[in-house]
């Protein structure tokens, strides 16, 4: 009796703390797991919000959508996660002025990236993930 008491307690304190809305922790439950199996390359460049979300944009964006500024564009960045912590685009290259091609495949389902730092408290709604495995900063800071 006193394991399922003690398991229904974990359960409710997980249910109460994962629906705090947007002061609620990134857990593992956020994250993405499934590999699409096409290998892209993409040029990205980081997007500076007023905001906890996805902060990355494949750069053909801005090319094939001429009048951008006055579209809403945040539902085409994505957040992106590299596959080996050691290889992990340094913080420096976070920037507007930073373009990086990645090499790597998009998860199948919506997340938050395992690398996202909370500038806040909010939570990020999820978002596409691109995986790298390999990058290259070709402009930019």
């Amino acid at each position: 009796m006193k394991t399922a008491l003690g398991y229904t307690f974990i359960i409710i304190f997980f249910l109460s703390v994962s629906s705090c809305g947007d002061a609620a922790p990134i857990t593992f439950l956020d994250y993405s797991n499934n590999l699409e199996k096409k290998i892209d390359t993409i040029e990205v460049t980081y997007i500076t919000w007023a905001c906890a979300c996805a902060n990355w944009i494949n750069t053909d964006y801005f090319e094939n959508n001429p009048n951008y500024a006055n579209m809403d564009y945040s539902k085409e960045c994505f957040f992106i996660e590299a596959k080996n912590r050691d290889d992990k685009l340094p913080e420096k290259y976070h920037t507007n002025a930073s373009v990086v091609r990645l090499i790597g495949s998009f998860y199948k389902d919506k997340g938050i990236s395992r690398d996202y730092i909370k500038p806040t408290s909010q939570k990020p709604d999820k978002s596409r993930v691109f995986r790298y495995v390999a990058y290259e900063v070709i402009g930019g800071e």
